[in-house]
């Protein structure tokens, strides 16, 4: 009988360096501003918000995406006029958060705006609270 050859030793993980925390791409939410009925107004809480963004930024290099998102009525089928309307708004918002962080100090440059209009629900439209819900803009950070 031919000897059982000793088990390999284990390899040693390799040291927490910081490229090997980089994250090699992708995005992150990191806020979400919730917004009235057709407005695309911010209140004082939003720009609370929208200031940690920017402090954020200030030691990021990353660009900030922004996508303004309006409701879908409870049928989920909206007629032109209304799905015209609706990209409208969503535009709307996210051009309002995206103006707010400029003025706080992020690079346009940095900045990408869009309007996925009521396309992308976060909740059921099935409820008031849930329609109300999908009217938002994200900000997310892609790096």
């Amino acid at each position: 009988m031919a000897a059982m050859a000793a088990p390999a030793a284990p390899v040693p993980q390799q040291p927490d360096t910081p490229s090997a925390r980089q994250p090699s791409g992708g995005n992150a939410q990191v806020a979400v501003i919730q917004f009235g009925s057709g407005s695309a107004s911010l209140t004082s809480n939003d720009l609370a918000i929208l200031q940690k963004v920017a402090e954020m930024q200030r030691t990021n290099r990353a660009t900030v995406r922004i996508v303004g998102h309006s409701q879908q009525d409870a049928s989920g089928s909206p007629s032109d006029r209304a799905a015209s309307a609706n990209y409208e708004v969503s535009r709307q918002r996210a051009l309002s958060v995206a103006t707010q962080l400029v003025r706080l100090g992020v690079p346009a440059s940095r900045i990408v705006a869009e309007a996925a209009s009521d396309a992308v629900p976060a909740f059921e439209t099935t409820s008031a609270r849930g329609i109300a819900a999908n009217r938002r803009a994200e900000i997310f950070i892609d790096f």
